[in-house]
């Protein structure tokens, strides 16, 4: 058996329904959309990025993210591929929750204009159709973006702090000087 316990796994920290980065959490939405255009091929991997969560630091000598200064440590020029990918699967996450959930509300347009097709009379089984186009696409809308959205960033941040956590303990603890 080891002596080594697994890394502590915190918990993202919501405040008001809002998730608030820190240190043990630190997600950072620019430093998300900045990784979607660098994997698009819209933007180089360069830039000047705290050395401990990789968050943009522009000319600021502290990270607003997770409030590491450049003097504790030093900023680096590039991100790390590994978080990147951590970035990455926490999106994919998200999309997988939300593309289920308007799947099935898709779906259950469908088996309900059946059901009209089968018990509506005559010229009425147009009302199925209409049903059929417009109902798939509001109950797409509202279970993959009012119903489960919010579950499913709750979800990927999970995940994200998880994998962060497990980063940390790897590879990227020796990035920071802490």
């Amino acid at each position: 058996m080891s002596s080594q316990s697994a890394p502590s796994i915190a918990q993202p920290t919501f405040r008001d329904g809002d998730f608030v980065p820190t240190r043990e959490v630190p997600f950072s939405s620019e430093l998300d959309e900045m990784i979607a255009e660098i994997r698009a091929g819209n933007a180089p991997n360069i830039g000047r990025f705290c050395g401990y969560c990789s968050a943009p630091l522009g000319k600021e000598d502290s990270c607003g993210v997770c409030g590491e200064t450049t003097d504790r440590t030093p900023a680096v020029d590039k991100i790390d591929r590994e978080l990147a990918q951590i970035y990455h699967a926490k999106r994919k996450r998200e999309g997988l929750y939300v593309h289920l959930a308007a799947w099935t509300g898709i779906l259950l347009a469908t088996g309900l204009s059946i059901l009209m097709i089968l018990f509506l009379p005559g010229w009425t089984k147009v009302f199925a159709v209409i049903f059929l186009v417009l109902g798939g696409y509001f109950a797409g809308v509202f279970f993959g973006n009012v119903l489960i959205q919010g579950f499913a960033y709750r979800a990927g941040l999970k995940m994200f702090a998880r994998r962060w956590a497990q980063w940390r303990a790897s590879s990227g603890a020796a990035r920071s000087a802490s």
